[in-house]
């Protein structure tokens, strides 16, 4: 089957290694798949550096009449099968095409929980029946689509994967780390206002009360604008803002926890990836999450948005990293079952035949 991949990212994202994950594993299937993106990016560069096809796409804004034009262009030269948008402007461009001849197959991943825009050019989108098949990363992404008026019959729910082979080294390195000295907790993710940053700096006195000495790592594009912040806490020593980072596994595998306090999360495959590495997890019981973390068995769950019950949580699992371990092993196993980027692509190749 050939297939064409479409996005406008240019930094590394959960959604930009979506895209390299699933394309190589594709390719290897035999399928071809090239993906029309913007080159000279790291997107780009990982995907040529895998011998995956990478077509230079790079539209000025949504509704770009010349890069749609381009991106129909684009598809009948690949010879595509089928069409897969995976960011919000390719999902723009990719609808706008079909009226310049992409007669493929359309097929849109929504990889966020926030409501749907209700300006017109969105309800457009989103109305349009050219778009054949919606991918919901989560169930609560899946409920937004329905409440945008999208049919539950167009929409399938396939999450995000982890190649777990990455993170088996972290998972070992892990099981030697000692049970005294400083503990170390981390977060991975670029800076938003939905992905909980302040709210962890605001736990961590919190958590110095009980546990003083522990060391707080975040990683991250942007991470390094909230010094700012930690020193108004009086966090020095104890927060390493660590800015974006290509030695994540590195990371987990020298972490005792790790926090997800996101306002706002989709199926959140950073969590995922510290249940591949065996770190215990507190997370936000928000979007995608509950279906990564359960409550009590693999991880715990918080309120988004308060730094008492994130501390709170931090200091239960700093306090039994037995009981931490007990969970942190059963979120291994459930991840590797459901979200391992095998299962993950086989979902997608079935999808996929269902509409070419």
């Amino acid at each position: 089957m050939r297939m064409l991949y479409v996005s406008e990212a240019t930094g590394w994202c959960g959604g930009a290694n979506q895209i390299w994950l699933t394309a190589t594993r594709l390719i290897r299937r035999g399928h071809d798949v090239a993906v029309a993106c913007r080159e000279g990016f790291q997107l780009s560069g990982r995907l040529k550096d895998s011998g995956v096809p990478v077509v230079n796409f790079a539209p000025r804004q949504d509704y770009d009449v010349f890069g749609a034009r381009r991106l129909a262009r684009i598809a009948r030269d690949w010879g595509a099968e089928l069409v897969h948008a995976h960011h919000p402007r390719a999902h723009a461009l990719a609808l706008l095409a079909t009226l310049f001849g992409l007669g493929a197959p359309l097929i849109v991943t929504r990889r966020v929980i926030k409501p749907v825009g209700r300006n017109p050019f969105s309800a457009l989108k989103y109305a349009s029946r050219r778009v054949t098949r919606y991918v919901a990363v989560c169930d609560a992404s899946a409920q937004e689509l329905e409440h945008a008026g999208v049919e539950r019959t167009r929409i399938s729910v396939i999450p995000s994967g982890v190649d777990f082979s990455l993170w088996e080294t972290a998972r070992a390195a892990r099981a030697a780390l000692p049970a005294d000295g400083r503990r170390v907790v981390a977060m991975v993710g670029h800076y938003s206002a939905i992905k909980g940053h302040e709210t962890l700096l605001e736990a961590i006195p919190l958590v110095h009360r009980e546990f003083p000495g522990t060391v707080f790592r975040i990683a991250g594009r942007g991470t390094e604008g909230l010094r700012l912040k930690a020193d108004r806490l009086g966090l020095n020593g104890e927060v390493e803002l660590l800015g974006e980072r290509n030695d994540v596994p590195e990371l987990l595998s020298q972490s005792h926890l790790y926090v997800m306090p996101s306002l706002q999360e989709g199926i959140g495959t950073a969590c995922i990836e510290a249940h591949a590495a065996e770190v215990p997890v507190v997370a936000s019981r928000v979007g995608g999450l509950p279906q990564v973390v359960e409550d009590g068995r693999t991880g715990l769950l918080v309120t988004p948005g308060d730094p008492a019950a994130l501390a709170d949580a931090i200091v239960a699992s700093l306090r039994r990293p037995e009981r931490a371990a007990e969970m942190a092993r059963a979120g291994y196993g459930t991840v590797l079952e459901r979200f391992s980027i095998d299962a993950v692509v086989s979902r997608l190749e079935e999808l996929y035949r269902s509409v070419a």
